[in-house]
C-alpha cells in the first residue's frame, strides 16, 4: 500500500472515531436536558395526562367561545370510559385564597366541571376519582404569572406593598384659579375732613392691628391735627398720597385682611353643570409646594364673554403662603361612591393583553386579573379577581413582570 494512501486512511479513521465519541456524549448531554425540561404527558385532547395501572384521566379547561371551564376525560387500557359510575372531584389551591372544590357530571364524551376557572389558571391541583371500586389521587403543580423574591430584593427592587381593602372613589373636576383678596376685608382709609396729611405712620407691605396710627391730617381752618386709624389688622396693601398733599375724598392708604383669601376657579359650560355649593375642593400652587381644602361658597349666575363662569370658595392664609394673584391650580369633587376593594391605578400592568396587577403571599408573587369598575386619578375600584385584605405591589410591579416573564412562565393548561 502506498504510504500516503496508508496515512490518508488513518487519519479519517481517527476522525470519524473522534466524531462518533463527540456525538455520544453529545446525545447524553441532549437526554439530560430534555429529562430536566420534560414536560407533563398530554393526552388526546392536548391536557394533562394522569395515569395509575390501567385507569387514566385527561384534565383540559375548554375556552372556547365560552368561559373557562374544565372537562375531564377518561380512559382504561387507553380506552374511553363512558359510564356514570364514577365519582370525580378536583380541588383548586390558589396562591392566599381558600380551596376551591370542584364537581363533575357526565357530558358528551367528557366530564364537565360545575364552576367556571377564572383566570389567572395558576393552583395546585388534587384530584380524586372513584371507579370500579377502586381510589385514585393525583397531585400536581400548575403555576402561572408567579415569581418569588426575597424580603430583601423586595426592598432592593423599591416594589412597595399595599392591602386590598375597601374605598371611596372620587370623580374631579380639574380647574384653574388665581388667589383674590376678599373685598370685604379691604379697606380704603380716607381723611374724615378736608385737610394736609402731616404724617404717613406706615409704608406698604407693613402689618398693622386694629386701631393702630396709619396718618395724621391737619384741618386748614382749625390747624387742628386729627388721627387717622386703622379699622382691622391686615397688611398695607397701597399707598395713594404723600405727606404734604391736600385730602378731601381721596383714599390715604389701602389695608387688606389677607387671613383669608377668595379661590376663584375658571369653569367651561359642561364643567358648571357638575359644580354645586358646598362640594369640596383641594388647592394646590404651581409648584406643588402646598395644599390646602376648601368647599364652593359662590358659583356665578352668568358666563363671562370667553363662556367661562366663576365657582370661588373661601380659604384660610394665616401664614400668607396664598398671595392674592397667584394662580393655582384646584380639584373639586364633584361625586363620591363606596367601593367595597379598590386599587391604586399605579399596579396596574399589562399582560398578555390583560390587565393584571401582582398579589404577594409569603415570599411568592403572582398576577390576578382584577374586573375593573370606577375610576378616579389614582385608585380604581375592583368588581372581582382579587381578594379583600391581601397584599400587591403598587410600585415597580413592572420588575416583577419582567421577572415572571424571564423564567418562561407560560398559559398552559
Amino acid at each position: 500500500m502506498n504510504f500516503f494512501r496508508f496515512l490518508s486512511i488513518l487519519v479519517l479513521a481517527i476522525s470519524l472515531s473522534f466524531t462518533a465519541t463527540v456525538s455520544a456524549h453529545g446525545d447524553e448531554h441532549d437526554e439530560d436536558a430534555e429529562h430536566q425540561h420534560a414536560e407533563p404527558a398530554k393526552g388526546p385532547h392536548g391536557g394533562r395526562l394522569l395515569t395509575q395501572d390501567d385507569f387514566a384521566l385527561e384534565v383540559t379547561i375548554y375556552e372556547t367561545e365560552v368561559e373557562p371551564e374544565l372537562r375531564l376525560y377518561l380512559y382504561q387500557n387507553g380506552e374511553p370510559i363512558k359510564t356514570p359510575e364514577l365519582k370525580l372531584q378536583v380541588t383548586l389551591q390558589r396562591l392566599g385564597e381558600p380551596a376551591e372544590l370542584i364537581h363533575f357530571s357526565p357530558e358528551l364524551d367528557y366530564w364537565l366541571g360545575d364552576k367556571v376557572i377564572r383566570e389567572p389558571h395558576s393552583f395546585e391541583v388534587e384530584v380524586s376519582a372513584s371507579y370500579q371500586g377502586k381510589n385514585y389521587q393525583w397531585h400536581y403543580d400548575s403555576f402561572e404569572g408567579r415569581t418569588a423574591l426575597s424580603a430583601r430584593s423586595v426592598q432592593k427592587a423599591g416594589i412597595e406593598l399595599e392591602q386590598t381593602q375597601a374605598g371611596k372613589i372620587q370623580t374631579q373636576l380639574h380647574l384653574f384659579g388665581v388667589v383674590a383678596p376678599v373685598p370685604e376685608q379691604q379697606y380704603q382709609l380716607g381723611a374724615a375732613y378736608a385737610g394736609v396729611v402731616q404724617q404717613l405712620a406706615v409704608k406698604v407691605g407693613d402689618k398693622v392691628s386694629k386701631g393702630q396710627l396709619v396718618a395724621i391730617v391737619q384741618n386748614p381752618n382749625s390747624l387742628k391735627n386729627y388721627s387717622v386709624l386703622a379699622p382691622a389688622a391686615g397688611e398695607v396693601t397701597a399707598k395713594y398720597v404723600s405727606v404734604g398733599a391736600k385730602v378731601s375724598e381721596q383714599p390715604i392708604v389701602e389695608i387688606s385682611d389677607l387671613s383669608s383669601v377668595y379661590i376663584e376657579m375658571s369653569a367651561f359650560p359642561s364643567d358648571t353643570e357638575q359644580l354645586k355649593l358646598g362640594q369640596e375642593f383641594l388647592v394646590k400652587d404651581l409648584h406643588g409646594h402646598q395644599a390646602a381644602v376648601s368647599q364652593i361658597s359662590y358659583i356665578a349666575p352668568q358666563m363671562t364673554g370667553g363662556h367661562i363662569a366663576r365657582a370661588r370658595g373661601l380659604l384660610a392664609n394665616t401664614d400668607g403662603h396664598w398671595r392674592p394673584g397667584m394662580h393655582v391650580k384646584t380639584d373639586v369633587t364633584v361625586a363620591t361612591v363606596d367601593a367595597p376593594l379598590v386599587i391604586k391605578k399605579s399596579a396596574l400592568q399589562l399582560w398578555n393583553g390583560k390587565t393584571v396587577i401582582f398579589i404577594k403571599v409569603g415570599d411568592e408573587f403572582e398576577i390576578r386579573m382584577p374586573q375593573l369598575g370606577r375610576a378616579d386619578d389614582t385608585q380604581v375600584e375592583v368588581l372581582s379577581g382579587v381578594p379583600l385584605g391581601v397584599q400587591y405591589a403598587t410600585t415597580n410591579s413592572f420588575i416583577l413582570k419582567a421577572d415572571v416573564m424571564k423564567s418562561g412562565a407560560s398559559h398552559d393548561h
